[in-house]
């Protein structure tokens, strides 16, 4: 536990880079910045819809910019290099010698880009939620940053996962995976897309904000998330980011990386 605490602390500082800082300022500002613009110059007086309607319409804005994108985001930028930048670094040799050494690594760097990526995020809500025209704000802010932590717990493993199965071309793999499958496969009417990050997000979205009547029709949740319980989805998520953990930390213990020194011997 001493390790993983150590490791942690040594990643988080890290971590705390101007260069670093800097794009979590990004992150988290991605969803202000747009929120702004959408409450200042789109009219909403001329399109009939009531109060609830319009913010529903801004609840499921602000999901896609900051428990999506915003959070999606985040965790590719520090979770996506974690065995390549050990690598550049000529570090992965000393750290696999050392006992649970890799174990200790991988943790320590899920767990940073979990931090990173869902404090962005959640200061990036709880500033464009009062400055849009939600209509239950803290309600919709609750249930947004909490969807904010389940994406990053979930998506930190899918692309730490990535990372160690490609990590020559981690960022290339999980760009082409996210616009692949979690974009559009996420929203193809089929049984496939059920398991997808995206869906079990959109399945919680629903369960946890009000939604208005006119909106709530049950033969949609077959094309864009699910009728079920959010405890369910909760154990969804849950399984897939064991999974994606189970799968990063065979792969670094069974597979042989080699740095670019040693690959030109």
């Amino acid at each position: 536990m001493n390790s993983l605490i150590a490791i942690y602390k040594f990643e988080l500082k890290r971590i705390l880079t101007p260069g670093r800082s800097f794009w979590w300022l990004i992150v988290a500002a991605f969803p202000v910045v747009i929120t702004a613009m959408m409450t200042q110059y789109m009219n909403f007086s001329r399109s009939g819809l009531a109060p609830d309607e319009i913010g529903f319409f801004f609840t499921i804005a602000i999901y896609f910019l900051a428990p999506s994108i915003a959070c999606m985001l985040g965790v590719l930028l520090t979770a996506a290099p974690t065995v390549a930048t050990e690598l550049e670094q000529h570090s992965w040799i000393y750290l696999a010698t050392r006992p649970n050494g890799l174990f200790y690594l991988l943790v320590g760097k899920y767990l940073v880009a979990v931090t990173w990526a869902s404090s962005a995020t959640i200061l990036g809500i709880c500033v464009a939620v009062p400055l849009s025209r939600v209509y239950h704000k803290f309600d919709t802010m609750i249930a947004l940053c909490g969807l904010s932590v389940c994406s990053a717990f979930a998506y930190a493993a899918l692309y730490m996962m990535i990372g160690t199965l490609f990590h020559a071309r981690a960022m290339v793999f999980c760009v082409v995976y996210t616009g692949a499958v979690e974009l559009f496969l996420a929203m193809f009417p089929a049984v496939v897309n059920r398991m997808t990050i995206q869906f079990r997000l959109r399945s919680l979205l629903a369960n946890w904000i009000s939604i208005p009547e006119q909106f709530d029709r049950p033969e949609l949740y077959m094309y864009i998330a699910s009728d079920e319980s959010a405890v369910l989805q909760l154990m969804w998520l849950l399984a897939l980011t064991a999974v994606f953990l189970s799968v990063s930390f065979a792969s670094v213990q069974v597979r042989e990386f080699t740095t670019a020194a040693e690959s030109e011997l």
